[in-house]
């Protein structure tokens, strides 16, 4: 018989073994716990947020805050709580207010079981594509009619009001519900997960998509980690393709009069991503050169992240001395109120040095630009070879922040043709740049909120909350996905052959 050391020894090794496969348990948050988050995330809002009460009044927003806290007034899982701070955070309808798990909400956001399958979104409906099932065959192109008893009607309309977007732009929320590779910000898992449903097994019904006969099968849920690898070996895809795509390529089409410059991202990956000047150094230097009259920007899927990006290629595309910005607003130049739960900020950048005036004082809780002390107020010259001919600028719910901006500019200033739908930024200029980054003490959510309003340079009137609206809308039916057709490229080939 083992002695009483070996059986503590024996006992501490299949603990060992067992308590990894058990997993963490769920956080659970006290009232007064969740009481105080609130309290800290109401409060970083009134006070940093110069865009709270642009399409909501403070009398709305109070009620909304007074009816979420009567919701916190017994003990609430982390998750629970994280589905409130989101729904309320989206409410603010601004794009740049982001809601992230970290520490154990964010393990328990990335070790969730998902549906085994990848959603896209079509004309409003849900499809299925790339199942990755090993128990059940649910052909690709599909429709969504329900899950787990919810119709696809209910899981649209409550997601949307869970994700974060520009005023009244609905083509970017549609949008990110396709996106996977940030599955702690977004996509269809997380929204589901977090407003819907949590469990691990799945009713899912669908319809044929040639015969129109519904169907309905069971399927476990699965880690999004073997979804991943499942998806590299079953279809041969990355999920993470986004950020192997080199950006930005150029491609001259010298027959048909025609070149494409496609802007898939903005944020720089040294080891895949050409020079940004040089490469649009080169690709003008061609179409003067070769006299090429008409050139496609693909701006589709850009989330932005570069103002040099935004400003480099307005310098080629329009031959006017121009800035981004008319103005930049600051909520205050005083953050220290927040310092015991700001993250990833410096002490020393909690107070703004205005020694020389350069922001001057609207009221308490709005700063001006006294002058011109950045690149982004002055007026930039255009470059020598600036294009001349028609651009056509292709755009989609993800065009957002600089790109977004980017694309605004370019319907200000230029006669282009814009295919796709409407753009995830706001025409007016977005709420962005610089953000103050808390953390709740409890949760540990962590919400990014911009004190920033860049109010774009030359504006014109347009529809407030909405983005860049285009000349022609496109809009995909299922079959048009199954057979890889790009119906913004083949419009934008179709007018330049037309001569339109």
């Amino acid at each position: 018989m083992p002695s009483v050391k070996k059986r503590l020894i024996l006992l501490a090794l299949s603990l060992a073994i067992v308590i990894p496969l058990i997993g963490q348990a769920p956080l659970v948050l006290s009232s007064q716990q969740a009481q105080e988050d609130f309290h800290w995330l109401r409060y970083a809002l009134e006070y940093v947020h110069p865009r709270l009460y642009k399409f909501d009044n403070q009398k709305v927003f109070d009620a909304r805050f007074d009816s979420l806290q009567k919701q916190l007034n017994t003990d609430i899982s982390g998750l629970d709580f994280l589905a409130l701070v989101s729904r309320l955070n989206a409410s603010v309808n601004c794009g740049h207010l982001y809601t992230i798990p970290q520490a154990e909400l964010r393990t328990e956001v990335m070790e969730k079981k998902v549906l085994p399958f990848y959603i896209k979104v079509v004309n409003e409906e849900f499809y299925i594509f790339h199942n990755c099932s090993r128990q059940s065959i649910i052909p690709n192109g599909v429709k969504l009619l329900a899950i787990n008893g919810r119709r696809s009607a209910e899981i649209m309309a409550k997601m949307k009001r869970g994700i974060a977007t520009d005023g009244f732009i609905e083509t970017r929320k549609v949008r990110l519900m396709e996106r996977y590779f940030s599955p702690v910000s977004s996509g269809f898992d997380l929204y589901y997960h977090l407003h819907l449903d949590r469990s691990t097994q799945f009713q899912v019904q669908f319809e044929e998509h040639k015969t129109g006969v519904p169907r309905t099968v069971e399927v476990e849920g699965i880690t999004m980690k073997k979804r991943k690898a499942l998806l590299l070996e079953k279809h041969g895809l990355d999920e993470r393709d986004w950020f192997t795509t080199p950006s930005p390529q150029f491609e001259r089409f010298e027959e048909e009069d025609l070149a494409v410059l496609k802007l898939p991202r903005s944020f720089y990956n040294k080891k895949i991503d050409p020079h940004f000047d040089s490469l649009l150094q080169q690709a003008f230097a061609q179409l003067e050169e070769h006299n090429i009259q008409n050139l496609i920007l693909d701006l589709r899927n850009n989330e932005g992240g570069s103002e040099h990006h935004q400003m480099e290629l307005m310098s080629y595309l329009h031959d006017q001395p121009f800035k981004l910005y008319q103005n930049i607003y600051l909520s205050h130049l005083d953050f220290r109120p927040l310092r015991s739960i700001t993250i990833e900020r410096d002490s020393a950048d909690f107070l703004f040095n205005n020694d020389d005036e350069y922001m001057r004082k609207l009221s308490h809780k709005l700063w001006i630009n006294n002058y011109e002390y950045s690149r982004n107020l002055r007026l930039n010259p255009p470059k020598e070879n600036v294009f001349q001919g028609q651009l056509y600028v292709l755009i989609n719910g993800i065009t957002f922040s600089s790109a977004g901006d980017l694309a605004a500019d370019l319907r200000k200033t230029t006669n282009a043709i814009f295919i796709g739908e409407e753009s995830g930024g706001l025409f007016e200029g977005p709420t962005g740049g610089n953000s103050i980054v808390i953390q709740l003490p409890h949760s540990k959510i962590m919400v990014r909120i911009s004190p920033n309003i860049q109010i774009g340079s030359q504006y014109q009137k347009h529809p407030i909350g909405r983005g860049v609206l285009p000349d022609h809308l496109t809009s995909y039916t299922v079959d048009d996905i199954l057979k890889g057709r790009d119906l913004e490229m083949e419009q934008a080939f179709e007018l330049i052959k037309s001569g339109q």
